[in-house]
């Protein structure tokens, strides 16, 4: 199939979809939920005012909703901005599908136009806010979130009381193939807040296949807590990728982060420890986030830093305020400035002392086996770590050798960037013969044994030589920056370790789809017509290691030629079947 052909089909599912037929919001949302909702994929929801998901409810949002938040709400209740505040106690149930995601973005934003916004469309409305119980390092335990206007319905955290209980593994619900876009607006002056903000957000919740594209501030920013993610895109923002503080203790694999230039934007990652104000830098539980696969590219080195908001774009992994941490088998290049900043303080706690000696078991923080390539700063380590204090040459020296003893300064040979809607060009995986197609490791060090990370042999976030995770429900894809390739195509490339195969063909009755997979794995199997409309789901889940077979019904198809198609998290495949009467 031509690549023309390719995204012909996946424009005609796409417009078959539910969130294709009432573009004009026909619900508007201005009362808080205070009792177990589910919004429609029928419907486009209006967010017309700052909206509460109250404790005891949970708002369910069906696969293939547009929700729109109006840039100026038109109540009386003093907001600035519509957003949508998740509170301790309730729960956000946004489950969608590659081909069916969850659209949360701005009432100008036409889904089914994807040439009328673009990456430069930002703070239209305000964004989403989860907050949970889950443990912080604040003084105290229970504070207002930043960013929206401050009451007792924005509270989180907790203190281990009756009324304030900790739960590490709290649960604020779902979010998956969710897409938050053009959001960032401030409820006040100077205060913008993330496209997807978490408060003591506890591990119970499901953060998988989160993209925030276009957002003023923070694409995804955790406020303490134990939240676990994957497969996160912060693209084109106006500050950090993913940004941590009030002693986080989460993990994150697979993330995806490309900057602007000329526009504000910040960092891949910023780790902060400790708040001042709130129980100090040294204040416990330490932070300590665990990062593994990430992919970041930044603004460019030939960008003007000028433009580039705080501290000028200036490191790839930005580590501060005494937070600890790890980082493991990513990627980062094109930032204007450095690769690591390491803050360092004249007296007491601080990042260096987390840092050490860059020793598995010793130190509290540890960079290893991270590629990084292609820095305004300069060429080598001593050019691109930056300890941020007035050390002496032989422990800044120290410092550089320690990174460079355990990471490589080289080339990742990206099939290709871009960062301007329409150049359909963007394809962030790796060469597969390259220095990140191979030496991940996940021995040997923090991710030893953790049921939570996927071993993969590829540094950063994407597979070579398979299509990525990005195809179908991201604004990346919908909006023209991704080549062809990066996108699942309905006749492949097969993912080698699927094994996919259908049969009988031509089938009369039922036929069979069999298949095998590498590793125990999420996925998704699917019948679509020639049209590339989805007439059924014939599997969706976790499915273990090895061979499996599912049926396909064929009775209730008339006869024709249909697709049948496997996605799951190292690819996708497909096959075509044709029915006969």
């Amino acid at each position: 199939m031509s690549r023309l052909a390719t995204r012909l089909l996946l424009l005609a599912a796409f417009l078959a979809a539910p969130l294709a037929l009432a573009q004009t919001p026909n619900v508007t949302v201005v009362n808080d939920i205070s009792a177990s909702t589910t919004w429609s994929a029928s419907n486009v929801y209006l967010l017309d005012n700052l909206i509460y998901v109250r404790p005891g409810a949970t708002l369910t949002i069906e696969p293939g909703t547009v929700i729109k938040g109006k840039a100026v709400p038109s109540t009386a209740s003093g907001d600035n901005a519509s957003g949508l505040v998740v509170m301790r106690g309730a729960r956000l149930v946004a489950d969608g599908r590659a081909d069916a995601p969850i659209i949360f973005t701005a009432e100008i934003d036409d889904v089914t136009d994807p040439g009328d916004t673009d990456e430069t469309v930002r703070q239209e409305w305000g964004g989403v806010v989860l907050l949970g119980r889950a443990t912080t390092n604040s003084t105290p335990g229970v504070t207002n979130v930043e960013g929206v206007p401050e009451s007792s319905d924005t509270l989180f955290g907790c203190d281990g009381t009756a009324a304030n209980p900790c739960d590490d593994d709290d649960d604020s619900g779902v979010l998956r193939y969710v897409s938050i876009r053009h959001a960032g607006f401030g409820f006040r002056p100077g205060s913008e807040i993330n496209g997807l903000t978490m408060g003591a957000v506890g591990r119970g919740t499901v953060l998988e296949y989160i993209e925030v594209f276009g957002n003023s501030d923070d694409a995804f920013e955790w406020f303490g807590g134990t939240a676990q993610a994957r497969y996160l895109v912060g693209a084109f923002n106006g500050d950090d990728g993913f940004d941590t503080d009030r002693g986080f203790r989460g993990k994150i694999q697979f993330g995806f982060v490309i900057n602007s230039p000329g526009r504000d934007a910040g960092r891949c990652t910023e780790t902060d420890g400790g708040v001042s104000d709130l129980g100090g830098e040294d204040a416990a539980p330490y932070a300590h986030p665990i990062y593994s696969n990430l992919t970041c590219i930044g603004a460019g080195t030939s960008a003007d830093r000028t433009q580039l908001g705080e501290d000028g774009n200036s490191a790839t992994f930005q580590i501060r305020d005494n937070s600890g941490g790890a980082f493991y088998n990513s990627i980062g290049m094109e930032y204007p400035a450095s690769a690591l900043n390491l803050e360092a303080l004249s007296s007491g706690e601080d990042t260096e002392n987390r840092f050490g000696s860059n020793t598995e078991g010793v130190d509290d923080l540890v960079i290893r086996n991270n590629l990084f390539f292609g820095y305004g700063g300069g060429t080598t380590f001593a050019a691109l770590v930056d300890d941020d204090s007035d050390n002496s040459a032989a422990r800044q020296a120290a410092i550089e050798a320690a990174i460079a003893g355990s990471n490589t300064l080289a080339n990742p040979n990206l099939v290709g960037v871009c960062r301007v809607q329409g150049c359909g060009t963007l394809d962030p995986r790796p060469s597969a013969t390259g220095p990140a197609g191979t030496g991940a490791q996940f021995t040997g060090n923090q991710l030893t044994g953790d049921a939570f990370f996927t071993p993969v042999t590829y540094l950063g976030a994407f597979a070579p030589a398979v299509p990525t995770w990005l195809g179908g429900w991201t604004a990346l894809d919908q909006m023209g920056y991704l080549s062809g390739s990066a996108v699942p195509a309905e006749e492949g490339p097969a993912a080698t370790a699927f094994a996919l195969a259908v049969g009988p063909n031509p089938t009369r009755a039922d036929a069979t789809v069999r298949f095998t997979l590498a590793r125990a794995q999420r996925v998704r199997l699917a019948v679509f017509d020639a049209l590339g409309r989805r007439v059924a789901v014939l599997a969706e889940g976790p499915f273990a290691a090895g061979p499996a077979t599912v049926a396909v019904p064929t009775a209730t198809l008339p006869t024709g030629v249909y697709i049948v198609r496997l996605d799951g998290e190292d690819g996708a495949a497909a096959r075509q079947i044709s029915v006969v009467r």
